[in-house]
């Protein structure tokens, strides 16, 4: 009867224990922040480019 008691009482602090639960959640925020930043970033390097080749083109076109 010890060793159930002693199982009963692990899994009542398994449950009560949420380290585990916050480590997750920052783990999601990080990937969350991760994608958007990654999103953002691939976004203005298109629109940077963009802006670049266009001036580029006007340079060429002016000089050339």
């Amino acid at each position: 009867m010890r060793g159930r008691s002693r199982a009963r009482d692990a899994i009542r602090r398994l449950r009560r224990d949420r380290s585990g639960a916050t480590a997750i959640e920052y783990a999601l925020v990080a990937g969350l922040i991760f994608l958007a930043l990654t999103v953002g970033l691939n976004t203005y390097g298109n629109s940077a480019g963009s802006l670049f080749g266009n001036i580029s083109t006007r340079i060429l076109a002016v000089f050339g």
